[in-house]
């Protein structure tokens, strides 16, 4: 007999090292005012060392499902390729283990897909560096304009839903990308290609926990950029027209040679300085950082 619970919804979280941020990623989505049994939320560990099982099983035995899944280290794409695999629901909603979602997130998912049928549905995410009180922030109207986002993916998974069969039915996420970035844009385009519409729900909003930017993360910082180009230039290579080239190089790229002195000895000196006096010029100074490891791939 098949005692496996049918649900509506699979949310499907990718993770790597995140538990404390992760714990509270899964309370406020244990709250939903969806129904209980008819949502569950899906945890692939891609690898973590930081007791991500014991947390997420402590978790474990109430009215939402909740699964635990690992893979060895292999990175988000493949994480969310074996959650939609072992997903039981119709409507595959992706969030990231940083992100926190209001009471009504699921709610206003499923609701534009039985208006609008066949869709990817995408909402706003707001960043926040706040643990408590969430809700509260008031950065809502720079919603969708995640740091330091240079190339301009508008298919991203930590605010999105499709539904599985269609998932599926494209072969999932791409595994030829390696590292960070444009692995989620590129199954975009492969759903676009079939003729999927878009559909923005600005009531889904999501609020995504950054902390703010320290001299100690620009160097992994660094690395998901360089990643991300390097990303961008095999997604081009799979589609190789005019509006793909646009997105891979945007005008900014045009001044790389002029900000290429940021990744010398004399940039990093000029960091750190702005950073001892609290410089206002100092975020520019970290962008201009980013932008050159994107670009010089």
């Amino acid at each position: 007999m098949n005692t496996e619970k049918i649900e509506k919804v699979s949310v499907i979280i990718p993770t790597h090292n995140q538990k404390e941020i992760l714990a509270k990623t899964l309370d406020y989505l244990m709250v939903q005012d969806y129904p209980k049994d008819q949502y569950g939320i899906i945890v692939v560990d891609d690898g973590s060392t930081d007791a991500t099982q014991e947390m997420v099983k402590s978790r474990m035995g109430s009215k939402v499902g909740l699964r635990y899944l690992y893979q060895k280290q292999r990175g988000p794409h493949f994480a969310r390729n074996l959650g939609i695999e072992k997903a039981r629901g119709e409507i595959i909603i992706f969030v990231d283990s940083d992100i926190f979602t209001p009471p009504n997130f699921i709610s206003e998912h499923v609701k534009f897909h039985q208006k609008f049928g066949d869709v990817v549905v995408s909402g706003p995410t707001v960043r926040t560096d706040r643990l408590d009180n969430v809700f509260a922030d008031t950065n809502r109207r720079k919603a969708k304009k995640l740091l330091f986002d240079f190339s301009g993916p508008s298919f991203i998974t930590s605010n999105l839903s499709v539904k599985r069969k269609f998932l599926i039915s494209v072969g999932g996420f791409d595994e030829e990308f390696t590292g960070f970035g444009w692995h989620d844009w590129e199954l975009g385009l492969r759903l676009k290609k079939l003729g999927f519409k878009a559909r923005r729900n600005i009531n889904a909003i999501v609020y995504h926990y950054k902390k703010k930017i320290n001299l100690s993360d620009l160097s992994s910082l660094c690395k998901k950029k360089r990643e991300q180009g390097r990303n961008a230039v095999l997604y081009y290579k799979k589609h190789p027209h005019f509006t793909v080239k646009l997105g891979i190089r945007p005008q900014s790229l045009i001044f790389d040679k002029l900000i290429g002195w940021i990744d010398k000895d004399s940039g990093e000196r000029l960091i750190l300085r702005a950073a001892k006096k609290g410089s206002r010029w100092l975020n520019p100074l970290i962008k201009w950082k980013l932008l050159h490891a994107y670009a010089r791939v």
